[in-house]
């Protein structure tokens, strides 16, 4: 009986340790062979990482798997309805790691090419002042109405002072066609409305000639009409080149810009006399502006040169002009260089 049961325990345990050994031997995986890529069309809301995850369970594979999809350039922009190939998780995994993703640069829109552009100072041959100032010979004096008294009763005004005028009713410019000043609208002594100061200075006969060539018009002033004071006009002086008085006449307003100095400087073969100076100096000297007998009737033009003549101790060339303006047969010219003195009465033209 004693031997029956240690039998009994012997085969018992040798199926057990049988039982182990082919539990053992059953659970070994056979490797089976990979299987085919997947194919996958990218839908809306893809990313490589999720479907690394999904389709993987590894987000980190997705380097590996953009690395088998060469159709895709940029791993952070895919398409809905882009077909890729998705290996087995093992496949990747015994792939070589990708190269590190070059981010492409793409160029910044090409901003227009901006030229800056020089702004060109223009050079005057006279300074404005100068040649508003410097006035003209007329045949007739062109003033209309005057200034009557100062506020302060002198007879003397300068700029800022109030001024009473008399205009005359109904008075346009169209009504002083002599003067190179005027502008066609009708001026009624309403505020706002601008004047030139303007003085008959002489009668200007030619030095050599005697011949009377006309008034001698200077511009003393600019006043701008303030209103009316018990029906009488009442202006202030908004710009006073001398000192300006009462009886001096007015003209309607107009800009004036004086002349450029051209890119060619012309020098025709005219010749004449200085008749007058602006400030009626007899003699005169380089900055100084002068009357010369000939104008557009004879051919002279605004820019032209010409140079002036001493007969004494012979006959030579002291000094240039440049024309600044014109009338019909006179002209005022800038005297831009002089060695010498230059006098009323000298030879000006180009020999």
């Amino acid at each position: 009986m004693k031997n029956y049961f240690i039998c009994l325990i012997l085969s018992f345990a040798f199926f057990t340790v049988s039982l182990y050994t082919a539990g053992n031997v059953l659970s070994v995986e056979i490797p089976a062979k990979d299987k085919e890529p997947e194919e996958y069309i990218i839908q809306k809301g893809d990313t490589l990482w999720d479907i690394s995850d999904t389709k993987l369970h590894d987000y980190f594979l997705w380097p590996k798997l953009w690395n088998v999809n060469p159709q895709i350039d940029n791993p952070d922009l895919i398409y809905p309805g882009t077909r890729i190939i998705i290996p087995t998780r093992e496949q990747l995994l015994r792939m070589q790691p990708p190269p590190a993703p070059v981010k492409k640069i793409v160029p910044a829109a090409k901003k227009p090419l901006r030229i800056p552009v020089k702004r060109i100072t223009p050079k005057y041959i006279v300074k404005k002042d100068l040649y508003i100032a410097s006035g003209w010979i007329s045949p007739e004096f062109p003033g209309r109405g005057r200034i009557l008294y100062s506020l302060t009763g002198r007879r003397m005004a300068g700029k800022g002072d109030t001024v009473y005028v008399e205009l005359p009713d109904g008075e346009t410019a169209a009504s002083s066609p002599s003067t190179q000043l005027v502008v066609a609208s009708e001026r009624d002594g309403t505020s706002g409305e601008k004047f030139f100061i303007i003085r008959d200075v002489k009668i200007v006969k030619h030095p050599v000639t005697g011949e009377i060539l006309g008034h001698q018009i200077r511009v003393t002033g600019i006043l701008d009409v303030t209103g009316r004071d018990n029906n009488v006009t009442k202006a202030k002086v908004i710009k006073s080149f001398e000192d300006i008085q009462t009886g001096d006449s007015l003209l309607p307003f107009r800009k004036m810009r004086p002349p450029v100095v051209p890119e060619t400087v012309k020098a025709p073969r005219i010749s004449g006399y200085i008749v007058e100076s602006h400030m009626n100096s007899r003699v005169l000297s380089q900055g100084d502006i002068v009357f010369l007998d000939k104008g557009m009737d004879d051919g002279v033009a605004v820019g032209d040169t010409f140079r002036v003549f001493s007969e004494f101790p012979v006959e030579r060339a002291i000094g240039t002009i440049q024309v600044i303006s014109l009338r019909p047969s006179t002209s005022a010219a800038l005297i831009q260089k002089s060695s010498q003195e230059i006098m009323i009465g000298m030879e000006w033209g180009n020999k």
